[in-house]
């Protein structure tokens, strides 16, 4: 008879392998509490760290703050924005503006975030569980949940991958024969999920299309079952209309389909700065290190080999069923094919590498193994799994303590003034992302200020400019090349606090052509902060009178 996922096997009686007193028996309720208990665990490194470590994170969490703030008749910024309902980012968005009210900004990423790292794990357990496959291999899946999405801070991407497993979850568990309640509800499934993110809502439609197709009997019951997902189509090409008129938009594709080595700049940069001479961050040698979030290093390549390695010593052998086979083939080809920026959005397949452990264990299957053997397995992989969430902990150590100065720069700031970011030094020597990048914007979060630039500028952004607002400091500019700022192109906003980062003191250089002195209001490690006095704009009419006459 059936069980729940806590307490057995699925099918149990389907199984032709008879234990015997010797034989390891896999589906435990012990096992699956591991992966729970596990999965909490792994919620670590963001609690530690005052700040999560995820380089994009401030400017989601600006996002919510602005969402707040638009109705608020004492935000002095609402003309600059207008409410963006018609996008792919609404879920993460919306729960983090539900829990923030009780927790605060920090907090409440803190538990969407962990939603997410609990969540990834425990989602591809129930898939792996419906194909009779032993859920404890899921917990294989958490060290990707501190990779290069959720390094990059994927915000809307990550709160998706969780919910995306669980859709094509629905798919494989749904009856053979098509019926209008399984219909209604790949459709309705198909469409929330593109409001969770179009990325993962494209990749596991066709992930889910393509099961349906090939685990059919007759081509005629696969279209049956598969058109409800055609439902998504239509929301999909309308939002696809409206983003292209959008000029960021229109960026050119950039591929980037070298084994080897990578034409994105960033990574050439960082391979320099952690003198790391044969790091070339390509589709094949750059895998684990994006699946890890850790430097290219061939310490990383024994780890995750035996990763993958680990289920076939507990017991498990590749098995037949076509639709897995399918669908990871088409997580294989996603990150060997699909292009690095496409429609304004950059680093697109890198961002699907935590989807190749979960995909890759749906090829399994069980065989005897004894008792001892399977035992064992299992510890090294408890031991591994533990070993990466320690990693990922000392990095979120190493961050947060880079961060404090900012922590502390925040108490001389007054709330609701506009604010200009100037991160000249983005890393924190341990992360392969650019953690301090949009740092600043945890400002706009915690004082309902405003922080340029902003992903406000960004078309699938909830909240942005109006037509003629976007500030001289953009995105995709002005954050990697602060030194391209000067006074007079620049002050039109009237920033009131200038955030900068840097192992110099900056400040002479900054604002040379300032028309009255830039204080300096404190300075703690590369952290500098400082202000425009109130009186500047006084100093400035009097210089072009002066000039006039």
């Amino acid at each position: 008879m059936p069980t729940s996922f806590w307490s057995g096997p699925t099918s149990p009686e389907k199984s032709t392998n008879k234990p015997t007193a010797e034989t390891f028996t896999p589906g435990t309720s012990t096992s699956r509490w591991i992966l729970l208990i596990l999965s909490l665990i792994a919620t670590l490194p963001i609690w530690i760290a005052n700040y999560p470590p995820m380089t994009d994170l401030p400017q989601h969490a600006a996002q919510v703050a602005l969402l707040g703030d638009l109705h608020d008749p004492r935000f002095g910024y609402g003309a600059l924005y207008t409410v963006n309902w018609f996008t792919p980012y609404l879920l993460g968005y919306l729960l983090i503006y539900i829990v923030t009210p009780v927790v605060g900004a920090v907090a409440a990423c803190k538990l969407v975030v962990s939603i997410f790292i609990v969540g990834f794990p425990l989602a591809s357990a129930l898939l792996l569980d419906a194909l009779e496959i032993d859920p404890f291999w899921a917990i294989l899946c958490i060290p990707g949940t501190y990779g290069f999405a959720y390094q990059w801070g994927f915000l809307n991407f990550l709160v998706a991958a969780p919910l995306g497993i669980l859709f094509f979850w629905l798919v494989v568990r749904s009856p053979a024969r098509a019926n209008w309640r399984t219909a209604a509800l790949f459709a309705a499934s198909a469409v929330g999920l593109f409001f969770c993110h179009a990325l993962v809502c494209a990749f596991f439609g066709l992930c889910a299309a393509t099961w349906l197709l090939v685990e059919a009997r007759s081509l005629r019951a696969a279209m049956m079952r598969a058109l409800p997902l055609a439902a998504v189509l239509p929301v999909a090409a309308l939002w696809m209309k409206t983003v292209l008129g959008h000029p960021a938009a229109r960026r050119p594709i950039i591929w980037d389909l070298d084994w080897w080595n990578t034409v994105e700049p960033y990574y050439t940069s960082l391979s320099e700065e952690l003198h790391l001479a044969g790091a070339s961050w390509g589709r094949l040698n750059g895998f684990f290190p994006r699946l890890f979030g850790v430097a290219p290093s061939w310490h990383y390549v024994l780890p995750g080999v035996l990763l993958f390695l680990l289920p076939f010593f507990g017991g498990m052998c590749f098995g037949k069923r076509p639709g897995a086979w399918m669908s990871f083939f088409i997580c294989v080809g996603v990150l060997l094919s699909c292009p690095h920026a496409a429609v304004g959005t950059e680093f697109v397949y890198q961002r699907f590498t935590m989807f190749a452990v979960p995909f890759f264990l749906l090829l399994l299957r069980p065989t005897p193994i004894s008792r001892k053997k399977a035992l064992a397995a299992r510890s090294v992989a408890v031991v591994l799994v533990v070993g990466f969430v320690y990693l990922a902990s000392m990095r979120a150590v190493v961050f947060s303590r880079q961060a404090q100065g900012f922590q502390q720069a925040l108490t001389y700031m007054e709330p609701g003034q506009r604010v200009l970011s100037l991160a000249f030094d983005h890393a924190d020597g341990v992360s392969i992302a650019p953690v301090f990048l949009h740092f600043p914007q945890w400002y706009a979060a915690q004082k309902r200020g405003v922080v340029d630039p902003s992903a406000a500028m960004m078309h699938p952004e909830l909240v942005v400019y109006r037509a003629g607002e976007t500030p001289k400091a953009v995105l995709w500019d002005f954050e990697w090349n602060p030194e391209e700022f000067n006074w007079n192109e620049y002050s039109r906003e009237q920033y009131r606090y200038f955030v900068v980062r840097s192992a110099d003191n900056r400040g002479a250089a900054l604002f040379a052509q300032a028309p009255c002195p830039i204080a300096l209001r404190f300075h703690q490690d590369e952290w500098w902060l400082y202000e425009r006095p109130s009186n500047c704009n006084v100093a400035l009419t009097q210089r072009v009178i002066s000039a006039s006459q």
